[in-house]
């Protein structure tokens, strides 16, 4: 079936109401509750562990129940026609907390951030689970991946470059009524342009059985540990910078929204080069060869000293990841379809909630290392001058861990390479799966 480019587009709008508001919280929502409100940094990054964990299980549960809704929306949509509104207005209730005392806020913040991560986890899986069954062809799925991450690029600029600046300047609530309503503008858009292949309401597993054959997949567990550890490295990227830019190398608020600007600027451009090597490549190969460029670009944050080297930083740091977001879609729809030969059923939800729960562990991975990092570095949330070993402790997590997570990620990319190729020589019979 021909889909019109406009189609194409809308349904890639997704990405900007959803990367405008996970970005900026995950941006600024630590770096708020911690340096404006003064709520201690070390308490946040120890709930957050714990919060990671149990939500990791509403992705398994999410993805099932994709799988297996049935109503007059189809599977995937009615969670995106009425998951939108509450998802931003929680978003902006999280930046206008009441007056309260720092153990209030604390429990505020978590119960907000819970309400929030479950809407984007519900809305967030099926627009992805939405993309194989629309696109079943590479070519269609390079353009629209490059689409998507074009507009996810957009989305991230807005919420990550302007929200500490928006946030300090017009005041964090205003923030955070501006990208709630460009969140659920967006996401109402992407609706014109989904649909969902009756083809593919076939008979789902039960959740044992579902959760069984999927974790049996080789494909899918070399290619869920690689996502979890590049996303460990993007997603603490994010969260880093704030504090970089605050108390290592000082940049205005002007410079930071530059510097953070520069990384998604550049790999606006670069999506539509990936979305050609990729064809002409492999998939895969497209994913190592960011992951090293990645990892050698991130030392520099060791060195530097100076708001240019930043920047510069920045804008060569979007070339990877612009090839990390180009290529993760892609890889996990071939997966997919790999199952759907071998078990005879698409579990599109079944595979997306797996992965996000792998990624919530992720989740509570990142704010394990940050927790540890606050409570022995010596960074005093009160204090605008941070010791030396705070100071030293920021630049290692920015530039010198992401080495050694993404050399770990380099062996099970190599691994889902090996396997693709085996798979290819000797592609497996389609199955029959019992229910």
């Amino acid at each position: 079936m021909q889909i019109s480019t406009s189609k194409k587009l809308a349904y890639s709008f997704n990405q900007v109401g959803l990367s405008v508001l996970w970005q900026a919280f995950s941006a600024v929502a630590v770096f708020y509750y911690v340096t404006v409100l003064g709520v201690s940094g070390t308490a946040i990054s120890s709930g957050m562990i714990i919060y990671g964990i149990l939500n990791a299980l509403f992705n398994l549960l999410a993805g099932y129940m994709s799988d297996r809704t049935k109503s007059r929306w189809g599977r995937r949509i009615p969670y995106i026609l009425f998951g939108s509104l509450p998802f931003g207005l929680v978003f902006y209730f999280l930046f206008t907390p009441p007056l309260a005392s720092k153990e209030m806020l604390l429990l505020y913040f978590f119960a907000l951030t819970f309400i929030f991560d479950l809407a984007y986890t519900f809305i967030g899986l099926n627009t992805g689970a939405l993309f194989p069954e629309m696109y079943p062809t590479k070519k269609d799925r390079y353009d629209v991946s490059a689409y998507l991450q074009m507009l996810s690029i957009i989305g991230m600029i807005i919420g990550i470059a302007l929200s500490k600046t928006l946030g300090q300047t017009v005041g964090w609530g205003v923030m955070a009524a501006i990208f709630a309503v460009i969140a659920i503008v967006t996401l109402y858009i992407s609706l014109y342009g989904s649909f969902e292949n009756p083809a593919h309401r076939t008979e789902p597993l039960h959740f044992i059985a579902a959760t069984r054959y999927t974790l049996k997949n080789k494909l899918f567990n070399a290619y869920v540990v690689a996502n979890l550890l590049i996303q460990l490295v993007t997603t603490m990227f994010v969260t880093l910078t704030a504090f970089y830019t605050k108390y290592v190398v000082a940049l205005s608020g002007t410079l930071n929204s530059a510097f953070l600007g520069a990384v998604f600027i550049v790999a606006i451009p670069m999506s539509f080069v990936w979305a050609r090597s990729g064809i002409r490549l492999s998939t895969v190969r497209v994913e190592i060869i960011s992951s090293v460029l990645y990892a050698l670009i991130a030392l520099g944050f060791l060195v530097a000293h100076s708001a240019v080297a930043v920047i510069i930083i920045g804008a060569l740091l979007g070339i990877p990841v612009s090839g990390f977001m180009l290529s993760l879609h892609v890889l996990l729809s071939d997966v997919i379809d790999y199952d759907a030969v071998q078990t005879g059923r698409r579990r599109e939800g079944m595979y997306y909630g797996v992965n996000g729960f792998i990624i919530r562990i992720g989740m509570s991975l990142q704010y394990a290392i940050m927790g540890i990092f606050f409570a022995t570095s010596g960074f005093n949330e009160s204090s605008e001058v941070q010791t030396a070993s705070a100071i030293y402790g920021f630049r290692f997590l920015i530039g010198g861990l992401p080495l050694i997570i993404l050399l770990i990620a380099l062996v099970f990319l190599f691994r889902y390479e090996a396997a693709n190729r085996k798979m290819s020589v000797e592609p497996g019979r389609r199955g029959s799966v019992s229910l």
